[in-house]
């Protein structure tokens, strides 16, 4: 049988607050929320949810270091010109990380 994303959540991080707190260490947190809140709205996520946005964050972690460096991935990738590459840096910084991940795939930055 299957197991719910409840009883995945307890295998793998022990409960959704730990978990919680893993992401907490991962994600980068917008400057007009604080800590607290942001917490907050992850414990109100769903477990599944969260194990996804986990399991993303922990491949760029692994894979570039931090979201910062993937996106230095990503433009130096594009091989243009310095101004351009501000412009590219701005549009990929407004994107998802999941986004950031699929234009890496594309790019075979992940192989």
């Amino acid at each position: 049988m299957k197991k719910t994303p409840l009883q995945m959540v307890r295998d793998r991080y022990g409960s959704k607050e730990k978990l919680v707190d893993e992401l907490m260490g991962l994600i980068k947190r917008p400057a007009d929320l604080p800590k607290d809140k942001l917490k907050q709205k992850l414990l109100a996520q769903s477990n599944k949810k969260l194990m996804a946005l986990h399991d993303r964050e922990q491949l760029v972690k692994d894979k570039f270091g931090n979201r910062d460096k993937l996106i230095d991935a990503i433009v130096g990738s594009q091989g243009g010109k310095k101004s351009e590459d501000k412009s590219l840096r701005k549009r990929l910084t407004s994107r998802t990380t999941g986004q950031l991940i699929g234009l890496a795939k594309r790019l075979q930055l992940m192989g």
